[in-house]
């Protein structure tokens, strides 16, 4: 069986240096694929770069989280936007509230639909669904995704379920976000069957959960040494300005340094050595 490999770039439309870096990555380097975010304050330069970017794959980043807009007016979602009119800074605060009852799932469609329908107005072709922090695959909210997937017919869908035993660290913080990442890893898994049920084409095999920003060269190689068979995504955050992303985000991610992973001419040579097929998600539906 070949071994064929998606990268994709999330947040794709946040900023003007995420939107740089994924159009040099795509024609400089190994990016096949980007998620677009619906309400990001660069979106409109995304979309126009999109277009130019003839053969990438365009996915739709489903977006809960960030302290970032809401693509409909705030006051027609408030169980979403509680704080001072925007998104949630992350997934552990939503999933908290959603746990307390907080939560309108009738927000959360109708916000996640304007998205979706935002994205499909500007005329491009939709490959598949992921979600910011993964938050598609919440066990609350994954019937909502697959319920707009079926609707938009949208053919794909990322399950994030990273290696259970992958990326453990002693250090401060380190087993939290392993075991963040494990509870995470089992919810998308355990959606599999609904997504097959559904015909909607998945990802066999994920990485970039644990190097979330951080996604080096020398981790992208130790990967693609032992790919394995099948369809892998890596998600990655690569960025033209690494400062700049740090001032408007507080993220901590080194997207500078992912961008040269993307265009690092060892990958290169090791995806050619191991035949490893770059593909999208509309090679993955197209299969």
């Amino acid at each position: 069986m070949v071994k064929k490999l998606i990268v994709n770039a999330d947040d794709f439309g946040i900023h003007e240096a995420v939107n740089r870096a994924v159009l040099r990555g795509f024609e400089s380097g190994i990016l096949t694929s980007t998620s677009l975010m619906a309400g990001g304050d660069a979106f409109q330069e995304a979309v126009k770069l999109a277009k130019d970017m003839k053969g990438i794959g365009i996915g739709i980043h489903l977006t809960l989280v960030g302290g970032l807009k809401t693509v409909l007016p705030p006051e027609e979602v408030p169980s979403l936007t509680w704080e001072n009119g925007r998104l949630c800074s992350n997934y552990m605060e939503l999933i908290l509230r959603d746990m307390k009852g907080r939560i309108s799932m009738d927000d959360v469609y109708r916000e996640w639909d304007a998205q979706i329908r935002k994205i499909l107005d500007t005329g491009l072709t939709v490959t598949h669904i992921d979600g910011h922090q993964h938050m598609h695959m919440w066990n609350h909210f994954f019937p909502i995704t697959l319920t707009l997937a079926r609707k938009y017919h949208i053919p794909c869908m990322r399950v994030p379920d990273e290696k259970v035993l992958f990326g453990f660290s002693p250090a401060p913080g380190g087993f939290f976000r392993f075991a963040s990442k494990n509870g995470l890893s089992l919810m998308a898994r355990s959606h599999r069957k609904a997504l097959r049920k559904a015909g909607i084409r998945t990802n066999d095999h994920f990485w970039g959960m644990m190097y979330g920003g951080h996604f080096y060269e020398n981790r992208m190689i130790s990967i693609l040494g032992r790919l394995e068979e099948g369809v892998t995504e890596f998600m990655c955050h690569p960025s033209a300005d690494t400062e700049a992303m740090e001032a408007a985000f507080h993220w901590g991610y080194e997207g500078e340094e992912e961008l040269k992973s993307l265009t690092s001419i060892r990958v290169r040579k090791l995806l050619d050595e191991k035949k490893i097929q770059l593909i999208s998600y509309q090679d993955l539906q197209r299969s």
